[in-house]
């Protein structure tokens, strides 16, 4: 249990070099993810009476990072409009799978994905992984994950034109 600022100090500040680099490698934002960090720092400091114990900090201070970005982007994409709502097979790559308007139906439809193709392209598009990342997260080769990526793409286009999104 921590009570103290300078055991508090002491035992989450270590962390904040892995807190930013998380925040900026999903942000893509200096400023942002600085504020992301502040604002675990402040949330761990009102809990600080009910953190874990300090082998397991550094587990739970950059999950707790890492959903809050995902959280930041979710609202992004909540808040964004669409420009002209007009779907085109040329548009369907990454970012028309990031597009707000599309989000919930790209989900619907990625949930009809093999199990691999799925969680390569989750990985791809919404957690910003490069290959490589994905190639070691999966215990996978990196030619099987372009693999996977191309068809689960492929696959999810094919199934937006049965729906006649495209």
């Amino acid at each position: 249990m921590i009570s103290d600022p300078t055991e508090f100090s002491r035992a989450v500040m270590p962390h904040s070099r892995k807190m930013f680099a998380i925040a900026y490698r999903l942000l893509q934002r200096t400023d942002e993810a600085e504020d992301v960090v502040q604002d675990i720092f402040v949330k761990l400091w009102q809990m600080r009476q009910k953190l874990p114990p300090t082998g397991q900090l550094e587990a739970f201070v950059l999950t707790a990072t890492r959903n809050l970005c995902i959280d930041r982007i979710r609202s992004r994409h909540e808040t964004a409009s669409d420009e002209d709502g007009q779907w085109t097979e040329e548009s369907f790559d990454d970012d028309w799978v990031e597009d707000t308007d599309r989000l919930k139906l790209t989900l619907q439809l990625m949930k009809q994905l093999p199990g691999d193709q799925q969680k390569v392209l989750h990985l791809k598009v919404f957690e910003d992984l490069t290959n490589d990342e994905i190639s070691e997260l999966l215990k996978l080769k990196p030619d099987n994950v372009r693999q996977l990526l191309s068809r689960a793409r492929r696959r999810l286009k094919e199934l937006a034109q049965k729906q006649g999104v495209i």
